[in-house]
């Protein structure tokens, strides 16, 4: 890394703070619309002030995106014309913030010390994502008072990661030919690995999330009166949802496992590196043991395999007390994590269709599809993940754990079908940020570090 580069943002760090405070004092809420077209104003200007050549706003049927481009200084790079195109992705929305659960008002950042004693910017939005997107800003300015810019740096903004990402790709498809003309689609999202080591992740899980609405009765009963010859509709749901899995643990779902990709030797060798600890993870949750299922260990249940989650079952009557009802509806809310290459919409379809076979008929059962992502993976021997690990490996003061994917879910899939694109992300968030929590933090030695692994990827020709 160039030391003028890193002098350069050591000494400008109040700056940077100063513009990234102004950023996340600006609402900018997807659910609501909340101080959205200010923001979007902020970002096109701070993009240019930042060393960007041009910047659009982006219309869509809901939140507008933003993309940005900077292209290479001629005298930093042989032939700037074949100079090397870095795609960024980052979102400008934010989660709602109640101010009377934080300490500090969501959008007056402040700096203060964590629980580790480490001074962090504490603001919606401030890890997720703002402050981790502003850092590739930070990044193409230093290096354009340097050196000069040996890259080209395409950012693509959006205005509804919080939301789902529903425009996301036709923006993607819109202006495939600006976004798919680089050598390499990059994320700072998420926390660091749990251990305060940074890591490289090579793909994330995609997600299907479904409900099931099952109806009896017109309305509760009496169970004393009506139980027995009147169907009850969580009895009908908890025996379609006993049917989902088997006594191992597996997905009985038809073809749920057809298409997952296998694991690789060079993947179980990624698995071996990881740092875990399972008695800590015990310990910490206060469980006996883990869940059985399909993977021969906690790493590779998490990572290689796909989930079938209850995230929520509601019906009768749960409050204090007892009540003899018999209710007149079940709600069943799911998750389905899921692998490369698992495709969504043929899992929604898988599952429509095993709730269907196993309704008895007594009562009405309605399954709907809620939101899905599809799953990632850049295969771990890609030529990019050298560059990359190089570049985390000379910003941060440990060295990275490079992972196969993430056990959660991003966006990026469109990137890679879309484009064409390896797809890389790197954390540049504190381990505990709180994200889509009361008093989100970014600790400001993970922003410096963030600022300069920007500053070592983007100066490589």
């Amino acid at each position: 890394m160039s030391a003028d580069a890193r002098q350069f943002v050591d000494d400008h760090e109040d700056d940077q703070l100063a513009d990234l405070f102004e950023l996340l004092s600006q609402p900018s809420i997807s659910a609501t619309g909340e101080g959205v077209a200010d923001c979007v104003e902020l970002v096109q200007e701070l993009c240019l002030s930042y060393g960007f050549d041009d910047v659009v706003r982006v219309e869509t049927p809901g939140q507008p995106a933003v993309i940005a481009r900077a292209e290479a200084d001629a005298d930093a790079v042989d032939g700037a014309d074949d100079a090397p195109t870095t795609f960024v992705y980052g979102h400008y929305d934010v989660q709602p913030a109640d101010p009377d659960e934080w300490t500090t008002p969501p959008f007056e950042p402040t700096i203060r010390a964590g629980p580790d004693g480490r001074e962090r910017i504490y603001a919606r939005g401030a890890g997720d994502n703002k402050g981790q997107w502003f850092a590739h800003l930070c990044a193409v300015r230093a290096l354009r008072e340097t050196t000069g810019l040996p890259t080209n740096v395409t950012l693509l903004l959006e205005g509804e990661e919080e939301s789902g990402s529903p425009n996301l790709d036709g923006v993607v498809r819109e202006y495939a030919d600006v976004l798919g003309d680089a050598d390499l689609a990059y994320v700072a999202d998420g926390p660091i690995d749990e251990s305060g080591r940074p890591h490289v992740l090579m793909g994330a899980r995609g997600m299907q999330y479904v409900q099931v609405d099952v109806t009896g009765p017109n309305r509760d009963l009496h169970s004393g009166n009506y139980g027995g010859p009147v169907p009850n509709p969580a009895w009908e749901l908890v025996r379609i949802v006993a049917s989902l899995k088997d006594e191992t643990g597996r997905v009985t779902i038809d073809g749920f496992y057809d298409d997952v990709r296998p694991i690789e030797e060079r993947d179980r060798e990624a698995l071996a590196a990881m740092p875990f600890d399972a008695e800590a993870i015990k310990a910490d949750l206060d469980i006996p043991a883990f869940a059985e299922g399909p993977g021969e260990s906690y790493l590779e249940k998490l990572l290689y395999y796909p989930t079938c989650n209850i995230c929520g079952f509601t019906s009768g009557y749960g409050g204090e007390g007892s009540k003899t009802v018999l209710p007149s509806t079940a709600t069943l809310k799911m998750d389905m994590r899921l692998v490369a290459d698992q495709d969504p919409e043929a899992i929604y379809d898988a599952f429509e269709a095993h709730v269907h076979e196993h309704a008895t008929g007594v009562c009405d059962v309605e399954v709907t599809k809620m939101g899905q992502m599809y799953p990632q993976r850049t295969p771990l021997d890609h030529p990019i993940r050298e560059p990359v690990m190089d570049a985390v490996t000379a910003a941060w003061p440990t060295e990275p754990i490079l992972k196969p994917t993430l056990g959660g879910s991003l966006p990026t899939a469109v990137f890679e079908r879309e484009l064409g694109l390896p797809c890389v992300t790197v954390p540049y968030a504190n381990e505990d940020e709180n994200n889509h929590s009361p008093d989100e933090n970014l600790a400001l030695d993970c922003f410096r570090s963030g600022v300069l692994t920007s500053v070592e990827l983007f100066g490589r020709a």
